[in-house]
């Protein structure tokens, strides 16, 4: 779809999508927000994960995503929680160990 041919609403709702993709480092524009709206609006609701919608459209990340810091969990705790996530398995938890520091 294009930019020009979203309703009001639609184009409010891709701009918002803009928003938060420029904040997991997604650095779109509107217009190709537009291209794969559905898409968007699935990430969006959760439906699909990030990694999933960068599959979909060929995105990558280009800024640096917030990353959760050592300081902020014990280690014992970190190495349980990556140990979890790495035994589950999924698109969702791959994306998670991502954003994980190492121990």
């Amino acid at each position: 779809m294009k930019y020009p041919d979203l309703s009001s609403a639609q184009k409010r709702k891709a701009q918002a999508m803009l928003q938060r993709l420029h904040g997991e480092g997604v650095m779109e524009t509107v217009s190709q927000v537009a291209t794969y709206f559905d898409d968007v609006c699935d990430w969006d609701s959760g439906a699909i994960t990030m990694a999933t919608l960068l599959d979909h459209t060929g995105w990558q990340r280009t800024a640096p995503v917030e990353t959760v810091h050592k300081a902020e969990l014990p280690a014992g705790v970190m190495r349980h929680v990556r140990a979890v996530l790495a035994a589950e398995g999924s698109s969702a938890s791959a994306e998670a160990l991502e954003l994980l520091p190492e121990v």
